[in-house]
């Protein structure tokens, strides 16, 4: 068996692998996402409008500290949360658990009929609630880098399956219109099951776009396949560098600073 090993910051997967590793601190992205719940008839139920910014706050060693702020539109008015700091690992798992990694090993990947040599590395989180175990295929030269996860989620203490999870590069160098210019984009298919259903997702990425995503469609099914829940993700605006003007979310402008005597 390969033993287990806490892998330094320069080996296997790290920043540059990230979708928001890569950028400097203060890169920024809003996007908004208009979320459908289906009735037992087939027709829309309810609708709601959130937009979220995250902006890079730093990257360390073992992962980055995004901040995150969501507004959420009611009734024809718009609600601003307090912005959230989140950690989260270049892995893709957040703060808070035991993380134990391998060692990379070679890996293979097939994208398109296109059979693409990488790296595969493990990666186990446990937490009070659960236990993953992630098999993430990387590689250094083709984007977006992160070609396949594919995960298990269990209960620690009973050892039942909580949900399964595969997200895998479907489609590279894919034209996408992304705010004015067009973008080469690649198309990553996540589908992760659970015993309430299965969530199915399919999102445009871009290296050039802190955060990776630049589009998206979510639909969520009960386990008799009958559609619930469906979702559209667009990018309102983004910058891979700090912003000169703080604005609110839906496209509201905040009050200007006031400045301090040092």
């Amino acid at each position: 068996a390969q033993e287990v090993v806490v892998v330094a910051p320069n080996v296997g997967i790290s920043a540059r692998h990230h979708s928001w590793g890569r950028f400097q601190a203060g890169a920024w992205k809003t996007v908004r996402v208009v979320t459908e719940t289906i009735g037992d008839n087939g027709v829309v139920a309810s609708a709601n409008v959130t937009e979220t910014k995250t902006r890079l706050k730093r990257t360390d060693p073992d992962g980055v500290v995004l901040e995150v702020q969501v507004g959420v539109e009611v009734a024809g008015k718009q609600f601003d949360a307090q912005p959230q700091n989140l950690k989260q690992g270049y892995h893709g798992e957040l703060a808070g658990g035991d993380v134990k990694i391998k060692a990379p090993c070679p890996g293979q990947v097939t994208v398109e009929d296109r059979k693409i040599d990488c790296q595969m590395q493990q990666v186990e989180i446990v937490t009070p609630a659960s236990r993953t175990v992630a098999n993430v295929f990387y590689s250094d030269h083709v984007s977006p880098y992160i070609l396949r996860r594919q995960s298990t989620t269990t209960d620690p203490a009973t050892a039942s399956v909580l949900s399964e999870t595969v997200s895998e590069v479907i489609a590279l160098n894919m034209p996408q219109r992304v705010l004015a210019d067009t973008k080469t984009v690649a198309c990553v298919k996540t589908v992760q099951k659970t015993a309430r259903g299965s969530v199915t997702t399919l999102a445009m990425t871009s290296a050039e776009v802190p955060g990776g995503v630049v589009y998206q469609t979510t639909k969520e099914t009960d386990t008799a396949g009958r559609l619930v829940r469906r979702s559209t993700l667009e990018l309102v605006n983004y910058g891979a560098r700090p912003e000169e003007e703080r604005t609110g979310l839906f496209g509201r402008k905040r009050p200007p600073r006031r400045k301090t005597k040092a």
